[in-house]
């Protein structure tokens, strides 16, 4: 395969592993106590919280970013229970997870293009993938002390590759985490928008904007 890119830095969840069980969360808070807020609204609030929480020092990892802003959230919405049910869901429902059926294929179609993963993870996430996958590294929050979209989190890749950010494609996708991320710390972005979300105000455009991982090997030959 003759690319333009020496290496693809992919984005885990979402990207390469699906990740679509994590509206089991709010959905079982809403249950739990007959809420009459949408699930959607208990979505947003934990969301918001959560990408607020990623962003601020010291860092903290997610088991602890979750124990924290799960209280948080019943209180937004008056509940007094424990959070701490719901904190041990996030981890089964992001360490129980799976690859999307594309992911392995694509990955061994790379040819000599190097590969790796960021994610914002914790090393107990990582612990629990019951496959591997064909790249050089995996990369993680816990291990950089940062999440995306900091630029720390893309430079430790790039010293790890030892390449130049115009040598390099990132493939997620978040559009504030990988899209925003890694075009501010100078990579080319290919935006994963599975379901055709409309891309924030405040995002840059990606230089690609892919439906699913099977559109990435002839990109790469095209780019």
């Amino acid at each position: 395969m003759l690319s333009p890119f020496k290496a693809v830095i992919f984005d885990a969840y979402g990207t390469l592993l699906r990740n679509d069980d994590l509206v089991l969360i709010p959905r079982q808070i809403v249950a739990d106590h007959a809420l009459s807020a949408r699930i959607e609204d208990v979505w947003r609030a934990w969301s918001e919280l959560y990408f607020e929480a990623t962003q601020l020092v010291p860092f903290r990892t997610l088991r602890e970013i979750e124990t924290h802003i799960l209280p948080r959230v019943l209180r937004q919405f008056d509940v007094g229970a424990d959070a701490a049910p719901y904190v041990e869901l996030f981890f089964q429902v992001t360490t129980k997870i799976e690859l999307y059926p594309e992911t392995r294929q694509v990955l061994n179609a790379l040819g000599p293009v190097r590969s790796a993963i960021v994610s914002n993870a914790d090393h107990e996430h990582v612990a629990a993938w019951n496959f591997t996958l064909p790249v050089e590294f995996v990369l993680i929050s816990e291990a950089v002390r940062a999440y995306k979209p900091h630029r720390l989190v893309f430079e430790r890749a790039l010293e790890r590759l030892g390449l130049a950010p115009h040598e390099v494609l990132h493939v997620g996708d978040s559009d504030v985490d990988d899209v925003k991320g890694a075009k501010e710390a100078g990579l080319r972005v290919a935006w994963v928008n599975r379901d055709g979300r409309a891309r924030r105000s405040d995002v840059p455009a990606p230089d690609f904007e892919i439906r699913d991982l099977r559109q990435l090997p002839p990109l790469l030959r095209n780019a």
